[in-house]
């Protein structure tokens, strides 16, 4: 291309809005899957995967992150991986609910 002509980029933003699409899904599995016992594990299973799917599309694709963002997306959710992984390991089952009144109390603050 000679100096002073602009690029034309062909790129198709339909797979966005279908891992949106799928990532909402699964949020919706999610939900009816933690409403009985024996189905809560699955239910757990698809609220990763959709948020997992939420992410990923959003992070790939430049129309939702500005200039540096993908670098701000990464050092922003790493903390709470890591937080979420060693309070995972750390409480018992039966200190769970005060581990969710802790979070929700975090989240609260964090609004």
């Amino acid at each position: 291309m000679g100096e002073g002509e602009d690029e034309i980029v062909y790129f198709d933003k339909g797979w966005v809005e279908t891992v949106v699409t799928a990532g909402l899904t699964c949020f919706i599995l999610c939900l009816m899957g933690l409403s009985k016992v024996p189905s809560a594990k699955m239910g757990i299973c698809y609220g990763m995967i959709g948020m997992a799917c939420l992410i990923a599309g959003f992070w790939a694709d430049s129309t939702y992150t500005y200039d540096h963002g993908l670098w701000l997306i990464a050092v922003s959710i790493a903390p709470g991986v890591v937080i979420g992984i060693v309070s995972a390991m750390a409480v018992e089952i039966t200190s769970l609910p005060q581990l969710v009144g802790a979070f929700n109390g975090l989240g609260g603050l964090a609004a």
